[in-house]
């Protein structure tokens, strides 16, 4: 039976105060390239990200220095399972913070754990692999997607559509009856579909699994 939940585990967030060279140190203990930071009542003050922590001059300088208003995303306690692939599909999250109504940070979903949830369900555990997709809403069409797989030999096994972040995009999430999806992939993009991510697709080729290999990562077949 499929699990009702994400798994979650506690997820101990880094201070203000906190080091860029400690932070650095955490991100690689956690195998995460985000990192949620809280200020000492517990509130939520954002994500720093690995890019930024490396990019900065001063590794003795506190995380306070580079966090970014605009990259505090996260989740309420209560998100939908499908809102949390969202989040983490459009902002290529590694880890994604829980957050209540008050501002106060509670743990953090890891990216693993939650496609770990998606790949336990009875369409999703099936051999294949499984594709994020993005679109302008006016490049939608499930009749031009469902031709690109059948002209490839392949099978759609499951279909489901993301809250977008942006009003004229649609996001996608294809689960395919293949694990080899590069020619699918291709195919798609022709027609303007941008690939978010792919998984479970180990022959994929290098160039795409480098623009999102934060995903790979973390995931294990």
């Amino acid at each position: 039976m499929k699990k009702q939940s994400i798994h979650l585990e506690p997820f101990a967030p880094l201070s203000p105060e906190t080091s860029i060279i400690e932070a650095i140190d955490k991100m690689d203990e956690m195998k995460v390239s985000d990192f949620p930071v809280v200020n000492a009542e517990g509130v939520y003050m954002g994500l720093v990200s690995e890019d930024v922590l490396l990019e900065y001059g001063d590794d003795s300088a506190p995380v306070s220095k580079v966090l970014n208003p605009a990259n505090a995303h996260f989740v309420s306690p209560d998100a939908h399972y499908f809102d949390i692939l969202a989040v983490v599909v459009n902002y290529r999250l590694t880890s994604l913070p829980i957050v209540d109504t008050d501002g106060e940070y509670k743990s953090a979903y890891l990216l693993s754990d939650v496609f770990e949830f998606f790949r336990e369900s009875p369409t999703l555990m099936q051999v294949g692999a499984i594709l994020t997709l993005s679109v302008d809403q006016p490049q939608y069409s499930m009749i031009t997607i469902s031709n690109v797989v059948e002209q490839n030999d392949a099978k759609i096994l499951g279909l489901w559509m993301l809250p977008p972040d942006v009003s004229n995009e649609v996001k996608l999430v294809i689960k395919l009856n293949v694990e080899n999806s590069t020619s699918i992939v291709q195919s798609l993009e022709r027609y303007g579909y941008r690939l978010d991510g792919i998984f479970g697709d180990a022959t994929f080729e290098l160039d795409y699994q480098e623009r999102y290999n934060h995903l790979m990562n973390y995931l294990k077949y």
